[in-house]
C-alpha cells in the first residue's frame, strides 16, 4: 500500500486548519479552493474525484461560496489518511513515547465521524505549536463523545452496551473500561478541553496535553479494534 510521505503529511497539517478557518465565511473560499484544487491532485492523486464542484453566486455583490467543496476535500483527505499509512518520521515533534500509537492505522468504526475526528486529531498533535496540540485534544474528545452514542442517542445506555461488547465477557475488563470511561469523561468536564467556562482547569503544558491525548487515543483505539 502506498505510504503518505512526510512532506505531503506536513502540507496536510498546514492546509486542514486553513480549511477550518474558511468555514466561517464565504469570503476567501474561492481563492483557497483554487489553490488546493491545483495542489492536491499532485500530492494525493485521484483525490478530487471525490469532490463535486457546485459553487454558486448568491448575489452579484458576493463571491461564490466554495465552502462545500472545501468540506468535501477535507473529508476526502481524512478518508485517505485512514486507509494509507504515514511514512516514518512524522512523530519527531512529539516527546511522549506513546507517539508510536500514531503509526497504527485507524480501525474503521461504524461511525465515519469517529474515524475522521481521530485522523484529524493526529494531524494537530504532531505539530510543535501548543495551540495545535490543544486542538488535537478537542478533536479526540469530540471523537470520544461521538463514540459514546455509537449504539444509540441515549448516551448512558449506549456506553454500557459498548463496554459490554468490548469486554469479551470479562467482568474485570468491564470494570476497568467503565472506570476509564468515567475518568476520561471527568477530565473532559473539569479541564479546558471541550469547555472553557470559569472554574475549568487549564491544561498547563504540552506534556500534559500529550498525556491526556494518548490516554484517550488508547481507549478509543481499543474499543474500535474490539468492535470489529
Amino acid at each position: 500500500m502506498r505510504q503518505i510521505k512526510k512532506e505531503v503529511y506536513e502540507e496536510i497539517q498546514k492546509d486542514l486548519p486553513r480549511i477550518e478557518q474558511a468555514m466561517s465565511s464565504r469570503n476567501g473560499s474561492q481563492n483557497l479552493w483554487a489553490k488546493l484544487k491545483s495542489k492536491y491532485p499532485i500530492l494525493l492523486p485521484g483525490i478530487l474525484a471525490h469532490v463535486r464542484q457546485s459553487a454558486k453566486f448568491k448575489s452579484v455583490d458576493l463571491e461564490p461560496d466554495f465552502r462545500p467543496e472545501l468540506t468535501q476535500l477535507k473529508e476526502a483527505i481524512l478518508a485517505y489518511l485512514i486507509v494509507h499509512p504515514v511514512e516514518e518520521g512524522t512523530n519527531e515533534k512529539i516527546e511522549n513515547k506513546a507517539s508510536e500509537q500514531l503509526e497504527q492505522s485507524t480501525s474503521q468504526s461504524i461511525d465515519e465521524i469517529v474515524n475522521n475526528k481521530i485522523e484529524e486529531s493526529k494531524l494537530y498533535i504532531r505539530d510543535t505549536d501548543s495551540d495545535k496540540k490543544q486542538i488535537a485534544l478537542e478533536k479526540i474528545w469530540d471523537g470520544f463523545e461521538r463514540l459514546k452514542t455509537v449504539y444509540g442517542e441515549d448516551k448512558k445506555a449506549s456506553v454500557k452496551e459498548l463496554i459490554t461488547a468490548v469486554s469479551n465477557g470479562s467482568a474485570e475488563a468491564e470494570k476497568v473500561l467503565d472506570d476509564e470511561f468515567n475518568e476520561l469523561t471527568a477530565i473532559g468536564n473539569s479541564y479546558q478541553i471541550r469547555h472553557f467556562e470559569n472554574g475549568k482547569t487549564l491544561v498547563h503544558s504540552d506534556h500534559q496535553k500529550e498525556y491526556f491525548y494518548f490516554r484517550m487515543l488508547s481507549l478509543i483505539s481499543y474499543c474500535l479494534n474490539e468492535m470489529k
